[in-house]
């Protein structure tokens, strides 16, 4: 299958099992209903301490022009705006590993007169960070077994008895948990010896340092790239975390143009329905709740296309390596 071929079959499971639009439902329904759980406090804290920071430096501030000169203005602007918005519940959104859909996580302005429960304490907020990202995993993982059952193909188990399902999704939520520790790490190991590098190069000259960073950035944005089947991998075809990478870098070597054309396609999809949805929940409650409706039925189908399209991949390219050993 190709990509529309891939969008198609998805929609189409979609519609005979409308179903797996409650779970993002019942987030949005969550985070409408639910006080924002807000950080703004921290944030503002953050804002004055980097303005006393600047201050400090008196009248050298001003010798570096009119846009380092108001750089404190615009962290205290950027601070309140996202302090306004951010809502520490969003995390009950895997939207980047587990491609739920949520519309108040993606367009978080939409309920302002929301009340707010403010968490002043850096520990409180860590603490909440964390417990609410790892229910967030769990709740993606959830998402995405279930996707994974309708979808006539993969190695998992597509077994519904309960017991079966629980333990399966206790299984790749702990290979989840693995995957993400080991790119922390990874991601540590790269950036250290990089970040003094790129001082060094800073000192010699600003412009190496900062053609430095931009080929830092574009070689992590590549790695993930390559990474982009991992998740499904654990979940549709219940691969261990190393299998699953394996698998994920060879699919993408040997389909890199339909992949990035999936994914761009897909990308696309995803923002030209948010920019409609915008223009949708101005109507009022009714538009949020028909936004929520649209948003889910959109995200789920492009979810399940993205299981197809990685299984098709997966046997066009094992065909291909058998065909060249032959």
């Amino acid at each position: 299958m190709g990509i529309i071929d891939s969008l198609s079959a998805g929609y189409r499971l979609l519609i005979k099992r409308l179903e797996l639009l409650l779970l993002p439902l019942l987030l949005d329904a969550f985070l409408w209903f639910v006080p924002r759980l807000s950080i703004e406090p921290l944030l503002q804290n953050f804002a004055a301490f980097y303005a006393d920071i600047f201050a400090q430096f008196g009248a050298a501030a001003d010798t570096l022009g009119p846009g380092l000169a108001d750089l404190p203005v615009q962290v205290t602007k950027m601070m309140d705006a996202v302090g306004k918005s951010f809502n520490l519940f969003d995390l009950l959104v895997s939207a980047s590993l587990y491609h739920v859909p949520s519309l108040l996580a993606t367009l978080p302005g939409v309920k302002t007169e929301q009340t707010n429960q403010q968490i002043a304490s850096l520990l409180n907020a860590g603490g909440s960070a964390l417990l609410l990202g790892l229910l967030g995993l769990f709740l993606g993982v959830v998402y995405m077994n279930l996707l994974a059952r309708i979808v006539p193909l993969g190695e998992g188990e597509k077994s519904a008895t309960p017991p079966r399902f629980i333990s399966a999704v206790l299984r790749h939520w702990l290979r989840s948990l693995g995957f993400l520790l080991a790119m922390l790490v990874f991601l540590l190991m790269l950036y250290i010896p990089t970040a003094v590098g790129v001082t060094v190069l800073m000192l010699i000259s600003p412009a190496l340092g900062a053609g430095a960073m931009m080929l830092m950035g574009g070689l992590v944005t590549v790695i993930f790239f390559y990474l982009y089947f991992v998740t499904v991998g654990l979940v549709l075809d219940n691969l261990s975390v190393r299998a699953a990478v394996m698998r994920s870098i060879v699919l993408v070597r040997h389909n890199f143009w339909s992949t990035l054309g999936f994914f761009l396609l897909t990308n696309l999809i995803s923002v030209g329905i948010t920019l409609l949805l915008r223009e949708i929940v101005a109507v009022g409650v009714v538009g949020v709740a028909l936004g929520a409706l649209i948003n889910a039925f959109v995200g789920t189908g492009l979810a399940m296309a993205l299981l197809i399209f990685y299984r098709t991949r997966l046997i066009v390219t094992s065909d291909k390596t058998q065909t060249q050993k032959a």
